[in-house]
C-alpha cells in the first residue's frame, strides 16, 4: 500500500472562497490565503488539497477518512470547505506562527463542520486535536 501523500491532491477550488471565522485581530496574506482582522479567511481559486486525512492509495482506490455526505446546497461533501480551510492553515502554519495557534485552526475546522450539520464533527475534531499536532509549523 502506498501512503497517500499531501501531493496527491483530490480537490481544487473552482472559485475564490471566503469564510468568516472566529479568529480575530490577525492580518496575513500570501498567494493562496489571507486572513483579515475581522476573521475572514480568503482562499484563492486554484488552491488544491487532499480533503480529510489520512488516506492511502490501495489498488488504485483512495481509502481513508470519509469526506461526508453531499451537501445539496453546494454539491460538495460536507467536509469540503472545512478540510480546505484547515489544510490551508496547517500548510502555512510556519508563516502564521505568532499570529494564530494550532487550537484556533482546529476550532475553525470544528465550527465549519458544525455549520454543515456534519454528525461526526466531534469525532473529526478530536482526531485532529490528538493526531495533527506533528503537522503544525
Amino acid at each position: 500500500m502506498e501512503r497517500y501523500q499531501k501531493n496527491n491532491l483530490i480537490y481544487t477550488l473552482e472559485k475564490d472562497y471566503v469564510y468568516k471565522s472566529s479568529i480575530r485581530n490577525v492580518a496575513f496574506k500570501n498567494n493562496w490565503i489571507s486572513i483579515d482582522p475581522d476573521g475572514n479567511i480568503h482562499v484563492q481559486k486554484g488552491y488544491a488539497w487532499n480533503g480529510c486525512s489520512p488516506k492511502i492509495n490501495f489498488l488504485d482506490m483512495i481509502i481513508g477518512t470519509p469526506e461526508g455526505a453531499m451537501n445539496p446546497a453546494t454539491g460538495k461533501p460536507k467536509t469540503y470547505h472545512a478540510s480546505m480551510i484547515h489544510d490551508a492553515l496547517y500548510q502555512f502554519s510556519k508563516d502564521l506562527k505568532g499570529k494564530i495557534q494550532r487550537r484556533q485552526a482546529d476550532k475553525v475546522f470544528r465550527e465549519m463542520l458544525g455549520a454543515e450539520k456534519f454528525l461526526p464533527a466531534d469525532i473529526y475534531y478530536a482526531a485532529v486535536r490528538m493526531l495533527a499536532w506533528q503537522l503544525w509549523g
